[in-house]
């Protein structure tokens, strides 16, 4: 016997498929559906819940219930790639795990839009069992020293039971911080103990950052596009962003910015990653790292630098910080052990130069210290010296994969979409011709049991809508090949699906 809401549903989506209800158009709100139909309120959003799931119904936030393109959605799930026996395998995989996993309805993809809400949205997407979760800063765990972490972590507690039962203090472990220094002279960093402030990853270091030199209201210079969760940082902290704009290859625009400085008198800070940027994964040349620096010190300004893929670079050499150039401490340097040795422990760093104790007093206000036993897991891992070889694989693991993606790209997305980077990291970012919608490209992408990151979200403005940052730090699989033949048809049937824009010709390929 069905439920009284799937009997409601079973009716609806006949009115759908009948053309009673086209696709666009506004269904009726849950009341109104209850009411005439003589059911509960609850009955009525489970049978909402139910046409989600199938693809007949998208919820819009603070919009309503609106008719799904429902004919394109159950084509796409229809398709079946043409590939070797291992890839479609791999896709039926994914196509069962994602039938049988949770459902997408959990993720509101109309929050995404809104700076308040896209951290949170981005985890709920997280949390549902995708088999190619592409879309948050994480490389695969195999990919990191686990073993040896867990080893040396067991070793301590083993000898230092009592550790658990100290209350952790002070601005960071010396023993931490002693090889942490040693460390940053790798790319150039020439500091002292008291010059280091261990913070409970690189994004509180970044937001007590933040916090020692702006106040609700001022201006801050960010890059664009620029790593969404700087942007809800600002917005949370009450501070404007002002983006200018990455030149490829080169990082923010210095030509930009120094025109923003001009017009924009009251800007408190510049925001920069200069060394693999997110998304795009361009290292800006050193000679425009100290032109910026030499920007900053014209007009006395701070510029704070996120160095959290520093150590990322597809080349054997490790890019020299901004930092390595700053000589009056006007340079706050933030960084982290997540992207690189354990995203587990949630240690960052800061150097802040002039203000190192305001930053230490805003941490203390903050969260108080970084836990300690963490900090001496990664001391004595780096002191035993397997840290530069362990750098040396991840890199060389990362580079391997770029090619063979790059290529994926080439051969199974839309005619004109161009892919950029990385130099370091693992980001790709994809430009798709336009007038393709990425956000609205996400939702058939999870049905297939791939996420990414939307363009739109790299933006204050609703720029990139047209963008996605792919994430492919992982073993190259044919589920991976698969999962990204089977975005790129996505994108194609959204392509197909897209009104032409006047006189526009689609690009060749790249």
């Amino acid at each position: 016997m069905q439920h009284s809401y799937a009997l409601l549903a079973t009716r609806l989506k006949a009115a759908i498929r009948s053309g009673q209800y086209p696709v666009g158009e506004r269904l009726p709100s849950v009341r109104e559906l209850a009411a005439a139909h003589a059911v509960s309120v609850s009955t009525a959003t489970r049978c909402y819940r139910q046409l989600e799931r199938e693809g007949y119904a998208d919820a819009r936030y603070k919009s309503g219930m609106y008719v799904a393109d429902w004919k394109a959605l159950r084509q796409a799930r229809a398709m079946a790639p043409a590939a070797a026996a291992t890839a479609a395998a791999a896709t039926a995989a994914a196509t069962s795990a994602a039938a049988t996993a949770t459902s997408p309805a959990a993720m509101e993809y109309e929050r995404l839009a809104s700076l308040q809400h896209r951290m949170t949205q981005l985890y709920a997407l997280t949390a549902q069992p995708l088999p190619l979760a592409l879309h948050l800063a994480s490389a695969a765990p195999e990919w990191y020293p686990c073993d040896a972490l867990a080893r040396l972590a067991q070793r301590h507690l083993r000898h230092h039971p009592l550790a658990l039962g100290a209350y952790p203090s002070g601005t960071g472990l010396p023993a931490f911080k002693a090889e942490l220094i040693a460390h940053l002279a790798t790319c150039g960093i020439d500091a002292a103990p008291g010059d280091v402030l261990i913070t409970n990853g690189a994004t509180e270091a970044m937001q007590i950052a933040l916090r020692s030199v702006a106040r609700a209201g001022d201006t801050v210079i960010v890059e664009s596009p620029v790593y969404f969760g700087l942007l809800q940082t600002l917005e949370n902290l009450g501070l404007r962003a002002l983006e200018v704009p990455c030149a490829p290859g080169q990082g923010m625009s210095l030509e930009a910015l120094e025109y923003a400085l001009e017009h924009q008198p009251d800007v408190r800070a510049i925001v920069v990653m200069p060394t693999f940027q997110n998304p795009l994964g361009d290292c800006m040349p050193d000679a425009a790292k100290q032109r910026l620096l030499k920007i900053a010190q014209r007009h006395d300004i701070t510029v704070i630098e996120d160095d959290a893929f520093g150590d990322l670079g597809h080349k054997t050499d490790r890019p020299p910080a901004l930092k390595a150039w700053d000589r009056d401490g006007r340079v706050i340097y933030c960084g982290s052990c997540s992207k690189s040795m354990a995203p587990a422990f949630r240690l960052g760093w800061v150097l802040g130069g002039r203000r190192q104790r305001q930053l230490e007093s805003l941490k203390i206000s903050s969260s108080l210290a970084a836990p300690l036993l963490e900090q001496q897991v990664l001391a004595d891992y780096m002191k035993s010296g397997k840290l530069p070889a362990h750098l040396r694989k991840l890199r060389t693991r990362l580079a391997s994969v770029v090619p063979l993606a790059r290529d994926s790209v080439r051969q199974h997305f839309p005619a004109g979409t161009r892919a950029r980077g990385p130099e370091g990291g693992w980001w790709l970012w994809l430009e798709l011709p336009e007038p393709l919608d990425t956000l609205a490209l996400l939702r058939a992408a999870v049905g297939r049991g791939i996420s990414y990151t939307p363009g739109a979200l790299f933006s204050a403005t609703g720029k990139y809508a047209h963008c996605l940052r792919l994430n492919i730090a992982r073993p190259w699989t044919p589920a991976l090949a698969a999962g990204l033949r089977a975005l790129g048809e996505a994108a194609r049937l959204a392509q197909a699906d897209a009104p032409r824009q006047p006189g526009r010709k689609d690009a060749p390929r790249p």
